[in-house]
């Protein structure tokens, strides 16, 4: 997915907000905007917007010395995930098919996204989830490639954000389960509110998944610069699921070469992204506002490009 126009006003937007989350100075504030504004007419376009946020952010954190704005943001998030994970577990333990329950509920809880919005209801995001069908829904094709794999078989799950991650060990757990191995990637360095090696331990993912980390401080998941020790693992996965929007942006026409399914789970946050997968699934635009919509998207295997 290419960076669009309309991606230039929201990495200003974006900028203004990480600075006065870094500092009450509004001198500062206006120094990263400068900062911001240089920067955007020299942005790649054919690049992925996550690719381009890199520059942003690190001209963000050069201006006002904080490297991790949202640090304190990002425990909060994980500690009121954690407060409610055991209600969540028996949810998700009751219910008539386990691992399609724990997708919806790990779904809703990408609404936790402080790039793309200032605030969020993960309550009421969970409640729509379990109500309201998917605007693409391919949880029925994913439960069946789930079912066909051999046990041991290998799964990549692309981490997004703090929060967000302890919904997704409902998934993770609900995989463990059915004998196959998950590696949870997370990145390699402070991104907005993405979650960290450190973040998936205190969230206690170590205990059914192996961590790594891509190797990149990108709010998604580029490929060409990510470590080797991610590239090893993406090219051998069985089944790769690929978490928010950040890793779609990033993903959305590239799979792993050896052929691995790769399964999209977020919800759409921006409309540069829903008329992007829209022009993919042949959705309606107006299908797909980038108002919070919850899709399960799955993109057949082809060759990296």
């Amino acid at each position: 997915m290419k960076t669009s126009v309309d991606c230039l006003a929201c990495f200003m937007g974006q900028a203004l907000r990480v600075a006065r989350i870094s500092t009450t100075d509004e001198a500062v504030h206006l120094d990263v905007a400068r900062a911001v504004a240089t920067l955007l007419p020299q942005m790649e376009m054919s690049l992925t917007p996550p690719e381009n946020a890199v520059a942003v952010y690190a001209a963000i954190a050069r201006v006002t010395g904080c490297a991790d704005p949202y640090l304190a943001i990002k425990k909060a998030s994980n500690h009121q995930a954690l407060a409610i994970l055991p209600e969540l577990l028996r949810e998700v333990k009751l219910s008539e098919v386990p691992l399609h329950a724990a997708l919806r509920l790990a779904i809703a809880g990408n609404i936790i996204d402080y790039g793309a919005m200032a605030s969020f209801d993960v309550g009421g995001a969970m409640e729509r989830a379990r109500i309201i069908p998917f605007a693409i829904d391919a949880s029925r094709q994913l439960l069946e490639r789930v079912s066909r794999l051999p046990v041991r078989s290998k799964v990549l799950y692309l981490a997004d954000n703090c929060g967000e991650i302890v919904y997704d060990s409902l998934v993770i757990r609900c995989l463990v389960d059915l004998g196959l191995e998950v590696t949870v990637a997370v990145k390699g360095g402070p991104i907005i509110n993405d979650a960290l090696f450190t973040d998936a331990l205190a969230c206690g993912l170590d205990h059914y998944a192996r961590i790594i980390t891509n190797g990149t401080a990108c709010p998604g998941t580029p490929l060409a610069s990510c470590s080797a020790e991610f590239s090893h693992v993406f090219k051998r996965a069985d089944l790769i699921l690929s978490k928010g929007q950040g890793n779609f942006e990033t993903l959305s026409e590239v799979v792993s070469e050896t052929g691995a399914d790769i399964f999209f789970l977020l919800t759409v946050k921006c409309p540069v992204v829903g008329a992007h997968l829209a022009r993919l699934t042949g959705k309606h635009l107006g299908e797909l506002p980038g108002q919070g919509e919850m899709v399960l998207y799955g993109r057949e295997h082809s060759a990296v490009g």
